[in-house]
């Protein structure tokens, strides 16, 4: 792990050296990209403070980021290997804690369950959530915004994720408030965080148990018919995937959508070009995944060795962020990153769903579900509009993932 003891933010450098930059701030939130374009054009592997005071490397440059992703020397897990006979609930350990080959032997359960052509067959019922919950927000608004996170944006998410699940209609409240508390600790007490990975892991198991002898053509069922096949995890383990598919699946995909609609707030002329060719928004949905992302950063990871990156060397023991924002609007890799074009040929290039053997599982269906929210909003309110200036929005969450709070829009546009 890191090899310099964590100090207070702020606190002053040892005598005779230069103080750490700190970017990622309150402001970093805000516009992560923009923050992070100094650094990655003069300074493109640059040692920084965390917010929280400690010292950690950032890479910057899409060429980079890219190797990063890929270089078995960057570790998820510090070089520990989890000790797979150790009891363990569903989330004490997730993907995010594995490398490469327990990475590989537990994620390849979920390929399965997760392909485009898996995901497709749910776009039906996915599209009827969407067109009913703006019906309720038309019925509930009168003439005023809507807020469009807590009206739309969550409950589209999670109906899609009991959609791939198969939760019963009766058994869906339940689960939300874990799913809900634990996408948003900060709301929570460390009780109630505690109350919710105990009722993620009931759900988990009992739902395991169920497909076990009732098996559907359900994201679970698919998983534990690729491990019945395949072997090679433990119980626990399956378990810890499956909790972390229906999180991850979650605030992410919620935020995602968020910041897909300030995006197109931001550029009116975009949303009506693709409201009036709402054939163009698969394709215009990677651009928008490559403008903003909830992840500036891809998780921490550890040097196991030296690793250089261009005419830097990362010593060994040292933390590394993998800048996904700044890779996204590198100009080397997407020509003029600062115009959002639907069209742009090098949109599917944006590393907002990782690269390699990390790359997000449930990417799919995160597509989808991106794909039928900006049809069925486009197609529902002409006239899109903000209801508060964009930059009085509110951004919270942390520079590892970032959350907008709540999002006001005039369905119709401004009188």
């Amino acid at each position: 792990m890191d090899t310099e003891p964590a100090v207070t933010a702020g606190a002053p450098a040892p005598a005779g050296q230069q103080p750490l930059p700190q970017p990622l701030g309150a402001g970093f939130l805000n516009r992560p990209a923009e923050a992070l374009a100094d650094i990655r054009e003069t300074c493109p592997v640059a040692r920084v403070r965390t917010p929280a005071g400690r010292p950690v490397w950032l890479v910057t440059r899409a060429e980079d980021v890219r190797a990063g992703f890929r270089d078995p020397r960057l570790s998820l897990s510090g070089g520990s290997v989890p000790d797979p006979g150790v009891r363990r609930r569903a989330l004490d350990l997730t993907l995010v804690n594995y490398d490469p080959p327990d990475h590989t032997r537990i994620r390849r359960l979920a390929t399965p369950a997760l392909t485009p052509v898996r995901m497709a067959a749910h776009r039906e019922r996915i599209e009827r959530a969407a067109g009913e919950l703006l019906d309720a927000a038309d019925a509930a608004r009168g003439d005023g915004p809507v807020e469009l996170m807590d009206a739309f944006a969550r409950p589209l998410a999670f109906l899609s994720l009991c959609e791939v699940f198969d939760v019963p209609e009766e058994e869906r409240a339940a689960l939300y408030e874990p799913v809900a508390c634990l996408a948003d600790k900060a709301g929570c007490t460390a009780a109630a965080i505690e109350e919710s990975v105990a009722r993620i892991d009931a759900f988990v198991r009992s739902t395991m148990a169920l497909r076990t002898t009732a098996p559907g053509d359900d994201v679970v069922s698919r998983v534990l018919a690729a491990w019945r096949e395949q072997g090679g995890a433990a119980e626990d383990e399956v378990a810890s995937l499956l909790a972390m598919l229906l999180l991850a699946g979650f605030d992410s995909t919620v935020q995602a959508i968020g910041m897909s609609v300030v995006a197109l707030l931001g550029h009116p002329e975009v949303q009506r070009s693709l409201r009036d060719e709402p054939g163009r928004i698969p394709r215009a949905v990677d651009e928008l995944l490559r403008w903003d992302t909830p992840g500036p950063f891809s998780t921490k990871r550890v040097t196991l060795e030296d690793v250089r990156f261009g005419s830097t060397v990362i010593p060994a023991g040292s933390g590394v962020l993998l800048s996904v924002a700044a890779a996204n609007h590198d100009p080397r890799c997407h020509a003029d990153p600062g115009t959002l074009d639907p069209d742009r040929s090098t949109a599917s290039r944006h590393l907002t769903f990782g690269l390699g053997p990390h790359y997000c599982p449930g990417s799919a269906l995160a597509r989808l579900e991106l794909t039928v929210a900006l049809t069925t909003l486009l197609g529902r309110w002409h006239g899109l509009a903000p209801a508060v200036p964009l930059d009085e929005l509110t951004w919270g969450g942390g520079y590892l993932h970032r959350r907008l709070a709540a999002l006001p829009v005039l369905p119709r546009g401004r009188a």
